[in-house]
């Protein structure tokens, strides 16, 4: 060997210990096939990198090489490499990465680059490569790969837009700074890519609604502008969507800061809370309305709501379950409002599905929530259950008695152990809220009659709350309809009465709808009379047929002597206050003392103005 060529053997192979490779060749001869026998020369740097000594466990043969290749990588190998010396172009790169068993049986990763010295015509071509250990760079690659997957797949499941901006000079409104909105973001305001809202400021400001705008720029540059970090970002405000409607969103956001607390980089996210946000504004619509209700003194007399408010403001201070019972429109749904208002709960989400107007297939699904792929048609990426939705907030079952028999196992197992799995799910997924249940059913028949497990009734019944129907408290019936008329001539700008026959045949009517039916018909009749006195002659004439249909039942002797003077006395001393106000006034009017007015007022549970009450 020439003194050039050992001089090149001895460079080579210095360059090969100093970057930790292993160096081996082999000649090639023209026509002459390649096959596993093949002679390769493997440097002992090659063998040491792979866990070998010597020749003799690691034989100078083209097999030594290709044996321990990953089984999954040795067809390829062997392919693109034969491909490789068997090409003249001289075009074609051979660079590889795959993986080779070690002595002790590890499978690690390596890199392979090789060159063809190719020389004249008839003469051996000489192929020299080098082994690199990428094992460390490789499994850090998966580890990044492996992240980034996990990150794209939970942004495609997730709810929520997020966003980030670089602020450049510790300055918010720097033009420079660099915004990134996520394709969630874009997602939930129906933008489709960059093309559509461009990564800048005011792509995101721009359609902030007129009203929201100022306190919803003002809170984002006060959070900034803390150097302290003490100001939070958290707000509420409406976004315009591609299609042009307004949503309602929930914004936070965190930001990094230098050591002075000058903002280098702030993230955050948005969540459309528009139907939160309906449902909210809905609830409280009712809830005020009702308040008004629970809160006037004259509002209930009878016994059992008076206890029925008290027991509402006790309950809903704890968490245990509660079943809320009676006829259709006594005002179920109401009372759950309340009882969440009145909670810990209040900030929380308040859901309300009715189980019976749902189908049976779906109900399952809409409760619980579904992971992808769960049944045909399911959504890319599942779906959270209204469970899921109420975390930390409130759920009414409403209409319970109407679940199906099959679905009742898994409430139960919910409303004991607080946890369940997705339909198609393997996660155990554990939420705190409260469960309510409301039915117009008779559930202890139910029972009876196993359309209704008995488990589930008492898990259910842990409190109870009972709403008699209006004509169960008769009591109620004058100064509910005094309420709603006070409400609507405030409402539609009116001042109209009714008549005393009017209020004679309200408490003598049954109201099978209860109090819903007497809001509505007193709306009704504010809209549709036309005098300011609505007279019995301005009712349906179901009602006024409850004066003779109930006279005649008297005349033929259901009612004995006492039952029937003490439903005069009440309904005759019902209507006399609430016609004249005062006792005193009454007093005058039906000539009898002021002291029997109110002793049969206090007889009666007629309520009187608070200042006669002293």
């Amino acid at each position: 060997m020439s003194h050039q060529c050992l001089y090149s053997t001895y460079s080579a192979d210095q360059l090969a210990k100093t970057l930790h490779a292993g160096l081996w060749s082999m000649t090639i001869f023209k026509d002459y096939p390649i096959d596993s026998d093949h002679e390769a020369i493997w440097t002992d740097d090659f063998r040491s990198i792979l866990g070998f000594h010597d020749e003799t466990e690691f034989p100078n043969m083209l097999v030594s090489w290709t044996a321990r290749m990953h089984p999954d990588d040795r067809k390829r190998i062997v392919e693109t490499f034969t491909s490789y010396v068997l090409d003249d172009s001289e075009q074609n790169s051979f660079d590889l990465e795959y993986q080779l068993c070690m002595k002790n049986g590890e499978y690690r990763w390596f890199r392979t680059v090789g060159t063809m010295i190719r020389q004249e015509q008839e003469l051996p071509l000489q192929f020299l490569g080098t082994l690199f250990d990428i094992h460390e760079r490789k499994i850090k690659e998966q580890q990044a790969e492996f992240f980034l997957t996990r990150f794209d797949l939970i942004s495609q499941a997730l709810t929520e837009g997020p966003w980030d901006m670089e602020v450049v000079f510790a300055d918010p409104i720097n033009e420079q700074n660099k915004f990134w909105w996520s394709p969630q973001f874009r997602h939930v305001l129906g933008f489709k890519d960059e093309h559509d809202f461009p990564n800048i400021f005011s792509s995101w400001s721009n359609i902030i609604h007129p009203d929201d705008k100022e306190t919803t720029l003002q809170a984002f540059l006060e959070h900034l502008n803390d150097y302290s970090g003490k100001t939070p970002y958290s707000i509420d405000y409406r976004l315009r969507k591609q299609n042009g409607e307004y949503h309602w969103f929930h914004a936070t956001g965190a930001t990094v800061r230098d050591e002075q607390g000058k903002p280098l980089r702030v993230a955050g996210t948005i969540r459309d809370i528009d139907y939160e946000k309906r449902q909210l504004e809905e609830s409280q619509e009712r809830l005020n309305r009702y308040c008004e209700i629970f809160h006037t003194e004259r509002t209930f007399v009878s016994p059992q709501m008076k206890s029925m408010v008290k027991n509402i403001e006790k309950y809903s201070k704890v968490d245990a379950p509660i079943l809320i019972t009676g006829e259709s429109g006594v005002g179920k749904e109401v009372v759950a409002d309340l009882i969440h208002q009145l909670s810990d709960r209040k900030a929380y989400p308040f859901l309300k599905i009715n189980c019976g107007a749902i189908p049976d297939a779906l109900l399952e699904s809409e409760l619980f929530g579904y992971e992808e792929g769960a049944f045909s048609g399911a959504k890319r990426g599942g779906k959270m259950g209204f469970f899921e939705l109420a975390n930390h907030g409130t759920v009414l079952l409403d209409e319970i008695g109407d679940l199906p028999f099959q679905l009742q196992v898994k409430i139960l197992r919910f409303v004991q152990k607080r946890d369940f799995y997705r339909l198609g799910g393997k996660n155990l997924i554990r939420v705190d809220c409260r469960i309510i249940a409301a039915t117009n059913r008779n559930l202890e028949t139910m029972v009876l009659n196993k359309e209704f497990r008995a488990d589930l009734f008492y898990r259910l019944q842990v409190l109870a709350i009972h709403i008699p129907a209006l004509r169960e408290r008769p009591g109620d019936i004058i100064p509910l309809t005094q309420h709603f008329l006070q409400v609507f001539n405030d409402k539609y700008h009116m001042h109209k009465t009714l008549s005393e026959d009017s209020y004679r045949i309200f408490t003598q009517y049954l109201w099978k709808g209860n109090v819903r039916e007497l809001e509505n018909l007193m709306e009704r009749l504010m809209i549709t009379t036309d005098t300011n006195l609505i007279t019995a002659e301005c009712l349906p004439e179901v009602m006024k047929q409850t004066l003779a249909v109930n006279s005649a039942q008297g005349y033929r002797g259901i009612l004995n002597y006492k039952e029937a003077k003490e439903q005069f006395e009440r309904q005759y001393f019902q209507q006399a206050i609430a016609m004249y106000g005062s006792t005193r006034k009454v007093a005058e009017k039906i000539q009898l003392d002021h002291s029997t007015i109110v002793k049969k007022a206090a007889k009666y549970d007629i309520p009187l103005l608070h200042w006669e009450r002293r």
